[in-house]
């Protein structure tokens, strides 16, 4: 037994360190921390017990004050019967060490439990009478999807409920009946070993707690100041005015306060703002400083509006700076649109009006926009008004209104994984993080900004300004792009109007909502039958080790936007950024889409093969004599009168589809490549022989699939054609993998990627 001094604050053993030593305190005394709770030891304990049952310590222990530590060197679960053998005031010791330990570390795991069960007890009850107050005060509720998810947290416990109890009686029993009940070595053995097995339960139910609290403390005060305490507080300040509705918010504020004064994973200080703030405005409101129901001009709302809704319009004018005059006019013109009994009408009137407040509608929106993106709290009905569309609930139908109302705080894209609502996407613009997109004319940014210098507009120094300028690149988006896509994706150009009407709703908004999750499925469902979708071909070079020039793949998923309308189109806008290859695509998707979104990707997936192949191709895209994807298609459509592998039936059917797409190429070409996705691919054909050959040799099934297909007359021709060359470049990459291996004992990790690619 070997002792070992420690300087005061000094690590005695640290958290994941293999335990080797059973450590007792001789003198002095330390702590270790466990979900930002301390513990203390002192002379007698046993420091990291529960490291007998796991073999690594699970907390980091520290010297308190100079400290002696007793070392034995522990090999196995015979160390420590030699040693009680010994020693039985060994035993005794780490008996009493023992029974303190657990009941203090499950002292602390009861008062994790009463938190978490507190906190999931606050959350649960109060949403639904939140939601009850609002509709009895006629205000839209909003949704927090992170309730949803919440669960009980005592289902995930595996600390059983008599635990406590025993361990603490044990703890408690005079010295000389605990000496007498463990007299026997097997006992107190057994005890000691089944004790260092509790322990790990109780830190792995503390860990869960912890998790558990971390998540619940953001569903009650969250960082991004949308959360169930500025539900309350909202609906409080907008209804104190009315009878009876103040005292009845308060006796739902109450216990969220109440919880969140005693969690310990809450930013104290900012619930402190948050907390002044909220009273603040309401002791303004209970001053007489605010009257909620009203509408633009000052009416009562009407009875089906809801309160926090009723002057949405004039908000957003006054928002976005909008001129009083063409306020005015914009608010007119609202009001007639929103009485015509008809609004798709073809008639001039109306035809009129939705030009007018299109017009009206985009400077309104880029005003807003600009200064949206300088600040730091925005109300939900801009925040609406951004992402929907959405400038007045008469229009918008009521419960469309409450509903937008209701997820305007939490509506958000991937941008991480390149899905983005349209105020992330213009963001990401203004913020430098991504390029705007090419115009109509196929220009980008630096074409646009090199042409109006050609023009003589300005000269060579505010080019170079323009060109750095965050706020040009907005506008170039917001003015040449926006506009167009989003009456391209509303689907109905000729009666397109960019505010959220209820007449272009035709299903129920909930159920056509586009979410990040929905598209990342989707594309995942397409690269499972197309798994070559995505990838690119690039050149990789690495002199050092003779690899000069190598062509290999790499997958570049696209990137989405959701623009703020009801629409039923999606567009494929381009397909590289600038000149780059290896920069992603980008595709316009309604953020409520009316019809199908798996068809719909499928679709725009075939318009960016067909687009990519013309972008590395080059002039070349329709020279059949240097074979691709377009090549052989255009050849193949443009000559099919006379291609003997079609029947008098088959051509038929090609002059059809030439005729639908109205002699469009691509059209043909996207429509047969989302026939090819989503039913060749299971066995059911609906091409023909020519497109099915092409169709095989340049947007493949992976190996799964073309087996499943093999024994099939109609695809094992192509099928074996493919897989040949497949071989080919397969065996081809594993020499050169094995050259460098050889020469360097490695070989590059995208060498090894290349080779999985052409085995897929």
């Amino acid at each position: 037994m070997a002792s070992i001094n420690f300087m005061q604050n000094t690590v005695i053993c640290s958290k994941g360190e293999q335990f080797r030593n059973l450590l007792v305190i001789k003198s002095g005394s330390a702590e270790a921390t466990l979900g930002g709770h301390v513990f203390k030891f002192g002379q007698g304990d046993f420091l990291g017990l529960d490291a007998l049952s796991t073999g690594v310590h699970s907390l980091t222990y520290t010297a308190t004050s100079d400290v002696t530590i007793a070392a034995i060197q522990y090999e196995d679960i015979q160390t420590l019967k030699h040693l009680f053998q010994e020693k039985e005031e060994m035993a005794n010791l780490m008996l009493s060490s023992m029974c303190r330990q657990v009941a203090m570390f499950l002292e602390f795991h009861a008062a994790l439990k009463k938190e978490a069960a507190k906190a999931y007890d606050t959350v649960t009850k109060v949403h639904p009478l939140y939601e009850k107050l609002c509709t009895l005060y006629a205000f839209a509720s909003k949704k927090l999807p992170a309730i949803a998810t919440l669960t009980s947290p005592v289902e995930a416990d595996d600390v059983a409920a008599w635990v406590h109890d025993y361990y603490i009686g044990i703890h408690g029993l005079e010295a000389s009946v605990q000496k007498s009940f463990f007299s026997k070595q097997g006992i107190i053995m057994g005890f000691i070993l089944g004790g260092t097995e509790e322990i790990v339960r109780v830190f792995d139910s503390c860990a869960h707690y912890q998790k558990y609290l971390e998540s619940a403390s953001k569903v009650l005060l969250s960082p991004t100041g949308f959360d169930l305490l500025s539900l309350v507080s909202e609906l409080h300040i907008g209804s104190a005015t009315i009878s009876g509705a103040d005292a009845a918010v308060d006796t739902i504020m109450t216990p969220i306060l109440n919880t969140l004064s005693n969690m310990r994973y809450i930013d104290k200080e900012y619930l402190q703002k948050r907390l002044l703030a909220y009273k603040e405005k309401l002791n303004e409101v209970r001053g007489g400083g605010a009257t909620p129901g009203k509408t633009a001009d000052g009416q009562p709302a009407p009875p089906r509006e809801k309160k926090n809704l009723a002057n949405s319009l004039s908000e957003i004018m006054e928002y976005a700076g909008y001129p009083q005059e063409q306020a005015n006019k914009f608010v007119r013109l609202v009001q007639e649109y929103t009485k015509q009994t008809d609004r798709s009408s073809s008639e001039d009137v109306v035809h009129r009006m939705r030009r007018e407040l299109t017009n009206m509608f985009n400077e309104i929106y880029k005003n807003a926009l600009v200064k949206y993106l300088a600040d730091p709290v925005v109300s939900t009905v801009i925040k609406m008004f951004l992402n929907f569309g959405y400038m007045d609930a008469a229009l918008a139908g009521y419960e469309n209104a409450d509903y937008l109302y209701s997820i305007a705080d939490t509506i958000t894209g991937d941008p991480d994984r390149g899905i983005y609502t349209a105020t992330e996407w213009l963001a990401a613009i203004y913020n430098g993080k991504r390029e705007p997109c090419r115009n109509e004319f196929d220009q980008d940014y630096p074409a646009y900004v090199a042409e109006l210098k050609q023009q003589k507009r300005f000269d060579a120094a505010e080019e170079a300004r323009l060109l750095a300028d965050r706020e040009g690149k907005l506008m170039f988006e917001l003015e040449n792009i926006f506009p167009i896509v989003n009456k391209l994706t509303y689907g109905r150009i000729t009666i397109f109007c960019p505010v959220f009407s209820d007449n272009n709703v035709q299903r129920g908004l909930e159920d056509n909502l586009i979410t990040a999750d929905g598209i990342r499925e989707a594309f995942n469902d397409i690269r499972a039958v197309d798994y070559a979708a995505f990838y690119r071909e690039t050149v990789y070079t690495n002199p050092e080790i003779g690899i000069n020039r190598e062509a290999i793949h790499v997958e570049i998923m696209p990137e989405v936007i959701l623009m703020p309308n009801v629409g039923v189109r999606g567009i494929m806008w381009q397909e590289i950024e600038g000149r780059k290859r290896t920069t992603p695509a980008r595709m316009f998707v309604s953020l409520f889409c009316m019809t199908e979104l798996k068809p719909l990707l499928v679709r725009l997936t075939g318009e960016f093969r067909w687009e990519m192949c013309k972008r590395v191709q080059g002039s070349r895209w329709q020279d059949v004599t240097e074979p691709s994807l377009t090549a052989e298609y255009v050849d193949y459509l443009q000559f099919y009168r006379h291609n003997r592998d079609l029947s008098t039936e088959l051509k038929a059917g090609v002059k059809s589809e030439l005729t639908r797409a109205r002699n469009n190429y691509k059209s043909v070409f996207a429509s047969n490549y989302s026939e090819w996705v989503l039913y060749e691919s299971a066995g059911s054909p609906r091409l023909n022989k020519v497109a099915r050959k092409i169709m095989m040799t340049y947007c493949t099934f992976p190996a799964a699939i073309r087996g499943a297909l093999a024994q099939n007359p109609q695809y094992a021709e192509p099928l074996k054609r493919y897989v040949f060359k497949a071989q080919q470049r397969e065996h081809y990459i594993t020499r050169v993998i094995q050259k460098l291996v050889q020469v360097h004992g490695e070989a590059p990790q995208e060498l090894h990627d290349e080779l999985a690619f052409s085995k897929a």
